[in-house]
């Protein structure tokens, strides 16, 4: 526990970024990763925490591709090595619902929920990546880390409903 909160504490502190005003994907600095909104999943930090919600505002402003989807970074500013395009992964959005919801954004939350389920091809089965120009799948296919993001949100949101009283 000691350990895990020293970490928790460095992450706090080095890898806040007060002039893009959100967290980064490294400690002292970076560009940004949609990884960085598991961090209240992992209780790093709360949802509703000004910092968390400055970087999911910045994750949706820097990594948005359009109807709720999420590039997980930018090749451009975090460079991994890999030729070629990426799509959108649809565990990022599953876990911008989940920021969303415990934000107290529920209604938008379970729109962008409803909207990435309603993504599943004729098997009910969703991919790694969507195009967000075309739809298409990419990637593997079945993804089963997209259909964890749709039970863990799912549970989410049905929580975070029945606090509200809905």
């Amino acid at each position: 526990r000691a350990t895990a909160e020293e970490i928790r504490q460095a992450i706090l502190k080095e890898a806040w970024d007060e002039r893009r005003r959100s967290f980064t994907e490294h400690l002292g600095g970076g560009g940004l990763d949609a990884s960085l909104l598991t961090l209240p999943l992992r209780r790093v930090v709360a949802a509703d925490h000004p910092q968390m919600v400055a970087t999911t505002k910045a994750i949706m402003e820097r990594l948005g591709a359009g109807r709720g989807l999420l590039y997980r970074y930018l090749p451009d500013e975090s460079p991994d090595g890999i030729a070629g395009h990426e799509g959108a992964f649809l565990l990022c959005s599953f876990w911008l619902v989940d920021n969303w919801a415990k934000q107290g954004r529920l209604d938008e939350a379970l729109e962008l929920y409803n909207s990435l389920c309603s993504r599943a091809g004729t098997l009910g089965l969703l991919p790694e990546e969507i195009d967000p120009a075309t739809g298409a799948f990419l990637g593997n296919y079945p993804q089963a880390f997209s259909h964890i993001g749709v039970i863990s949100s799912g549970v989410n949101l049905s929580r975070c409903l029945r606090k509200r009283g809905g």
